[in-house]
């Protein structure tokens, strides 16, 4: 059997529903690849500004403004080595910055602050290995900031703060309608394709935002945000696939 590991990252993305209107937003500047053979998969983007209007044909705007510098997503392994292959996906931005607001009309240009995340120095990291002798796979994942502020209406008015190396699935807030997780990381086994492919895989967020039908100013929010995404794994596919 043929060993391969694969790899991904991205600075950001998700899909967000409110109030019947869907605003997706697709994986900012990612990156993948697979191995073997060899491969090294790097985007670098300096900033990223936009805000998006989450509720177009409504007199409010329900808008999510979108700010990020000094990205570098990196996928890549070494290829086959003495007796093992191995892959890795990291997600870097010097900072990021998520704000869920919404502003009552033009004669009340003042914006309600629905949710703020504010955070510098993010890392999202993914490994996955295969040693050949003993025919045994590792997944792993990690998450760092140097500095993680949230606040606003959504996380009951409170400030919330983090900085250093997140436990994997640290939940900086929780209530019945949205979940802030930090260092998330899933694990995903996927069946076997029509070519025999199975194996399981890691998928670490630095940040993942859910939101469960939160209600904000009047409107009905649903979806899932992740800032800072990295993915790798590892499967067995027979000669013939």
């Amino acid at each position: 059997m043929t060993e391969l590991v694969s790899s991904s990252a991205n600075s950001f993305g998700g899909s967000l529903d409110a109030d019947g209107f869907t605003t997706t937003i697709p994986p900012f500047a990612p990156v993948s690849g697979s191995a073997p053979p060899a491969y090294d998969d790097t985007s670098r983007r300096a900033s990223f500004d936009h805000t998006y209007d989450l509720t177009p044909a409504e007199d409010n705007t329900l808008s999510l403004t979108m700010q990020a510098t000094d990205m570098v997503n990196t996928a890549k392994s070494p290829g086959i080595g003495v007796d093992e292959i191995g892959a890795s996906g990291a997600a870097d931005l010097g900072s990021a910055s998520f704000v869920l607001a919404d502003t009552p009309g033009p004669m009340l240009p003042l914006s309600i602050l629905g949710l703020s995340v504010e955070a510098t120095g993010i890392h999202s990291g993914s490994d996955s290995s295969f040693v050949f002798g003993p025919n045994e796979g590792f997944l792993s994942g990690d998450a760092s900031f140097h500095s993680l502020t949230v606040s606003g209406a959504l996380v009951g008015g409170d400030t919330l703060t983090f900085s250093g190396n997140a436990a994997p699935d640290t939940v900086l807030y929780k209530s019945s309608t949205v979940t802030i997780t930090l260092d998330d990381q899933t694990l995903v086994h996927p069946p076997a394709a029509s070519g025999g492919i199975i194996g399981p895989g890691i998928i670490t967020d630095a940040i993942d935002i859910q939101f469960n039908h939160a209600k904000f100013a009047g409107q009905t929010i649903t979806g899932d945000f992740d800032i800072g995404q990295s993915s790798a794994s590892y499967a067995l596919m027979p000669p013939h696939a």
